[in-house]
């Protein structure tokens, strides 16, 4: 059982990462229904380290570009890297601030229910838009702050980080795979700032719990989960648009409603 709970953990954190259906949601649902004991910041860095390692392994040629631009001191020319930077502030800037309320006071069933169905009826709209020849490494300052804005939505439980910004990019007239490499792009800054905080929460508990076996066993899980989900999504939206996910969410949130009506 105590390993079935890290598989499950791993799975759900490495298909929904990068899926505009909600990590942060399904992992909430995930505790309600099973009443399992909760596995601890040291596993959530943990997963999140698989997802993270998954998504570099993805954008690796995208990754060494940047990693040239830097060393080569070339980051003035496209100016991509301080575009990254301007769209991860928002978030970054206003969970730091927000993360513990938000966790603490709004991570219940219904309101994932709710924000599962009114974004997954935004991104049916936003990918009814016509796509525009837009490269997402050519975005201008304009049109990285307002997918850095969107991103802020993906506090509220439900909402999904990777469908808001998607959201947001289809939103400006950017194509599926555009919007969604983008997303995953955005994704590396945000990651890595949710790791450290965990790990600043880790080093101020006077009991730390450390379960290095399951929790090695879950990063696995979820780095091969979120890989295939990421070649799984790319290759999806080269042929059909987002209403397999916005229909899943719409469902989802019709049974949760359902659910805590029982």
């Amino acid at each position: 059982m105590f390993e079935l709970q890290y598989f499950l953990i791993g799975i759900i954190q490495g298909v929904t990462e990068f899926l505009p259906i909600s990590s942060s949601g399904h992992l909430v649902i995930f505790a309600q229904l099973t009443n399992w004991e909760d596995q601890g910041l040291f596993t959530d860095i943990a997963v999140h380290f698989g997802t993270l390692f998954a998504v570099l392994i993805y954008l690796r040629k995208d990754i060494y570009y940047f990693l040239t631009n830097i060393f080569q001191l070339k980051v003035f020319e496209d100016q991509i890297i301080f575009k990254i930077i301007l769209a991860t502030l928002p978030a970054i800037v206003l969970g730091y601030f927000i993360y513990d309320y938000v966790s603490l006071y709004f991570r219940n069933i219904q309101l994932i229910a709710l924000s599962s169905i009114v974004f997954a009826i935004i991104l049916f709209f936003a990918d009814r838009i016509k796509m525009e020849n837009k490269s997402w490494n050519k975005i201008t300052y304009k049109n990285a702050l307002i997918v850095g804005l969107f991103q802020v939505l993906a506090f509220i439980p439900g909402a999904s980080r990777a469908g808001v910004t998607i959201t947001g990019a289809r939103l400006l007239g950017y194509d599926r795979l555009n919007a969604a490499r983008f997303s995953m792009i955005l994704s590396i800054p945000i990651i890595l700032a949710s790791m450290t905080l965990s790990f600043i929460k880790i080093f101020n508990e006077e009991y730390i719990k450390i379960n290095f076996y399951q929790s090695s066993f879950a990063t696995i899980v979820s780095f091969i989960t979120a890989l295939l989900s990421i070649i799984f999504l790319m290759n999806f939206i080269k042929k059909f648009n987002f209403n397999f996910f916005i229909i899943y969410r719409v469902l989802l949130g019709i049974l949760l409603l359902l659910f805590v009506q029982i």
